[in-house]
């Protein structure tokens, strides 16, 4: 009996590893949420009882959630777009476990006793058992619930089935996360593809469009000036449409003015360099006023005359096909593209709109790029490409885990990098109002002696801090940017020991914002490791934020020590904190994968799991950890250092 008991009890763990794979294959690969929480459904299903299954996902800003998912024997269920306000814990079982961010069981025998009490509670019929998890992302919000319920008579959940349910619940959580991650950066791309898909069959003419986006992308990389860059865009465009007119306009907000930075017309001459006017309500204007792209014949262009929507444009108006779009980056109006044909054999249709728009998207983002001036954008832009670079490469579990940190990590640069650029907008700000208080008393014939005194000062101070908050943003960038590329890159490199582990511990400063803990840091300056610097960026994270979950959670004055020697052909890193320690029990588990003592608060289990691997397979090292309870915990990792003496 115990070997057939043995044998259903190993069957159920291989089915439930099973399940945990299969969801986590299918986020890497996912396109659709509704699509994935389907094969979520039936995963679950495997293993327990599921008929009944809903995902309720939380808006923070509205303090509403949606039913993105939901299968009922019974109720009518929401539209999968459809807000809902997210009632308080006492009406509703859901609101109340995304507001407690902790599990809820419900049997039958509760709804009928908090009935019988005059609480209405939740909508539709009561479950035989309702059984609710919280789904929290890697921040510890908690961004909705995951519910399976049980109608039929009997047929309840056990207490393994509720750990087993918390447990995919976690998996389901992290792969939500990932989902609507790379859900969202591949959304705007999707929307703007899906027409032409239909009529870009062939593959010559896709494999042309590709290389005339790469050419676009890669003009604002390479160093040329503004008017090499519009040839070079002539020429890449003229493989794509027919080209012959083209016109680029630029728009300037503050003045509400247009200029031509290149023209290309066969029967309008290209206006002087420094030549501006209003855009007026001709066709440009039509284009900029309007926001959208637009197609105009003769007749069309007639007929906007005649209802007052044009003005009778300046330049050529014999002109038999005009497409033109407008150029827009992150909701910024640059100008417009437009293009022209004065032949009348040859015309545009909406397909070449089509493309003509899609393409003004690519574009209006190179130019942008080109005509920025401001180096910290251009370092942001690495950052941003790192990040996707480690999206692209999470193909399995472990991946994951490191994409998320890498996300904590881009999410801290962007925070502190925030205060220093908004002091010095402030600053600047300042002094331009007081630069045009002096200029108005210096032309009304009022300047004093006083006032220029009165000035100085302000001037001085808010140049300083000016200089002194963009050096900062600046200083932090820097800091950052090669903790994040190593992250996103498998390559081995040589760099110093101890300026890559300050690095790492300047990218986790956010972290310890809210804290008094403090970082000593002893490492002899010369060691210079040949390695993956990943690893040790992904091991070092991994310590620290060990310590701040669980080693020093309830301790105020927290200390961290990294302290690295040589011995033996050995750098010996020994990473200690003085937290509460862990048990022996507990710290012979550590390595072991999905074993975590947070099950429920969003740990995966995984952290030290990879800690083990990294340092022995990736680094070729050793590690050992030991700790007690009430006097903290330390973990030793022997590295190779063949340069040693």
């Amino acid at each position: 009996m115990n070997t057939v008991a043995s044998a259903q009890r190993l069957a159920r763990l291989e089915t439930v590893l099973s399940v945990v794979l299969d969801i986590s294959r299918r986020s890497a690969g996912c396109k659709d949420l509704r699509d994935f929480f389907a094969a979520v459904h039936a995963e679950v299903g495997r293993i327990m009882f599921a008929q009944n299954f809903y995902i309720a996902l939380r808006d923070g800003q509205r303090e509403s959630i949606c039913y993105i998912y939901d299968v009922d024997e019974k109720d009518v269920s929401f539209k999968s777009d459809e807000q809902v306000p997210l009632l308080s814990g006492g009406e509703s079982p859901t609101a109340w476990v995304i507001r407690s961010g902790q599990p809820l069981s419900v049997t039958a025998e509760r709804f009928a006793s908090r009935e019988s009490d005059g609480n209405d509670w939740g909508r539709g019929t009561n479950a035989e058992h309702w059984l609710g998890m919280p789904l929290i992302d890697s921040d510890g919000f908690t961004f909705g619930a995951v519910v399976i319920q049980s109608y039929t008579p009997g047929i309840r959940y056990s207490e393994e089935d509720i750990a087993l349910f918390e447990l995919i619940s976690n998996h389901i959580a992290h792969a939500i996360e990932q989902v609507q991650f790379t859900s969202r950066l591949e959304r705007a791309i999707a929307e703007r593809t899906s027409s032409l898909e239909r009529e870009v069959h062939e593959r010559r003419r896709g494999e042309t469009l590709q290389r005339a986006l790469f050419e676009i992308s890669a003009l604002s990389v390479r160093g040329i000036d503004l008017d090499a860059f519009y040839v070079e865009l002539h020429r890449i465009l003229g493989g794509l449409l027919y080209a012959k007119n083209l016109i680029v306009t630029q728009y300037h907000e503050a003045e509400n003015e247009v200029s031509f930075p290149y023209l290309a017309d066969e029967k309008d001459p290209a206006p002087p360099i420094d030549f501006r006017r209003p855009p007026g309500l001709g066709l440009t204007g039509f284009v900029l006023t309007t926001r959208r792209p637009q197609r105009i014949d003769q007749a069309r262009y007639h007929s906007l005359v005649e209802q007052g929507a044009l003005h009778s444009a300046l330049g050529s108006v014999d002109f038999n096909s005009w497409i033109a779009s407008p150029m827009i980056y992150q909701e910024r109006l640059l100008g417009a593209i437009i293009l022209q044909s004065y032949d009348s054999s040859i015309g545009y249709d909406d397909d070449d709109l089509d493309l003509l728009t899609f393409v003004a998207d690519h574009i209006a983002a190179a130019l942008a790029r080109k005509q920025a001036d401001d180096s910290l954008h251009d370092k942001n832009i690495v950052l941003q490409e790192a990040l996707e670079n480690l999206r692209l490469a999470q193909d399995e579990l472990v991946r994951k885990e490191k994409l998320a940190s890498l996300g904590a990590l881009v999410a801290g640069v962007a925070h502190e990098i925030n205060t220093p650029i908004g002091v010095a907008i402030t600053a600047a700000s300042h002094l331009q109002d007081q630069v045009r208080q002096i200029s108005k008393l210096r032309l009304a014939e009022k300047l004093t002696a006083n006032d220029l005194a009165g000035f100085e000062p302000i001037a001085i101070e808010s140049a300083s801090m000016v200089l002194r908050n963009l050096q900062r943003a600046d200083d932090l960038v820097r800091s950052f940017k090669q903790v994040a590329v190593d992250q996103s890159s498998d390559q081995k490199r040589r760099f110093l020991l101890k300026e890559y582990i300050e690095e790492i511990m300047q990218s986790l400063r956010p972290r310890f914002r809210a804290t008094r803990h403090q970082i000593i840091i002893e490492c002899p300056d010369d060691i210079t490791l040949d390695t993956y610097p990943a690893a040790i960026y992904q091991t070092l994270v991994n310590l620290v934020m060990n310590s701040l979950l669980h080693g020093l959670e309830d301790v105020e004055d927290g200390e961290i020590r990294i302290d690295v020697s040589v011995e033996n052909k050995l750098v010996i890193l020994a990473y200690s904190d003085n937290g509460c320690g862990m048990p022996e029990e507990v710290r012979s588990q550590i390595f072991d994968p999905f074993f975590t003592t947070r099950r429920g608060r969003g740990s995966t289990g995984l952290g030290m799991h990879i800690v083990y691997n990294l340092v022995t397979q990736a680094l070729k090292g050793r590690i050992e950890v030991a700790s007690i309870v009430g006097k903290g915990t330390q973990t030793r990792i022997w590295l190779p250092y063949p340069k040693a003496n």
